[in-house]
C-alpha cells in the first residue's frame, strides 16, 4: 500500500487533540486493511471516480481511500475495458435521470456498466474534508469490497445505480 498521506496527517493532529477519535480512526483503518490484506492486488477491482459536482476533490485523497478500502489504483490501466467499478458523486437525486443517457454517451464501452457495477455517493461532503476519512473510506469499502464491508451507508450515503 502506499504511504497514506492524509490518513498519517489525520491521525496525528488527532492523537494530540482528541486521542479518544484517534483510537477509533486507527482502529476502524486498521480492521480494514487487515481484512483486504489477502486480496492479491490483481484480484482487486479497478475503479474509476466520476465527480459530477463542481467540487474540487483531492486526487490524492480520493485514491488513498479507496486503495484502504481494496480498489487497486493503477493509472496506467485505466482504460474501459478494465474499469470493474464506476463511481458517480453527484450534486442531487436529480442526476439520477440524466445518468442513462451519460452512461449510454461515455461510459458504454466499460466493463462496469456491462456488469452493472455503477454507484452514486450522494454524501455532499464525500472526499472534500481529511476530517471525513473514515467514514469516505467506509462508503468506500461498501462499494469496492461489498462482500467484505456493510457499515449502515448504503441507501443514504450512497445507492447503486441499475439500466
Amino acid at each position: 500500500m502506499h504511504q497514506l498521506k492524509h490518513y498519517t496527517a489525520l491521525a496525528d493532529r488527532l492523537q494530540q487533540s482528541a486521542p479518544e477519535k484517534h483510537e477509533v480512526l486507527e482502529e476502524e483503518i486498521n480492521i480494514i486493511i487487515h481484512k483486504l490484506k489477502f486480496i492479491p492486488l490483481e484480484a482487486r477491482p479497478q475503479v474509476e471516480f466520476v465527480n459530477r459536482t463542481a467540487d474540487l476533490i483531492d486526487r490524492e485523497y480520493l485514491e488513498e481511500i479507496l486503495e484502504i478500502a481494496g480498489a487497486q489504483i493503477n493509472p496506467l490501466a485505466n482504460s474501459p475495458e478494465h474499469i470493474d467499478i464506476l463511481i458517480f458523486k453527484a450534486d442531487s437525486m436529480n442526476f439520477l435521470s440524466t445518468l442513462p443517457e451519460l452512461i449510454n454517451a461515455e461510459y458504454g464501452d466499460y466493463k462496469a456498466v456491462q456488469d452493472n457495477n455503477i454507484f452514486i455517493i450522494l454524501k455532499p461532503d464525500f472526499g472534500l474534508q481529511e476530517d471525513n476519512l473514515l467514514p469516505d473510506t467506509e462508503i468506500s469499502a461498501e462499494i469496492v469490497q461489498s462482500k467484505y464491508f456493510v457499515y449502515g451507508h448504503e441507501g443514504e450515503q450512497w445507492i447503486r445505480f441499475a439500466l
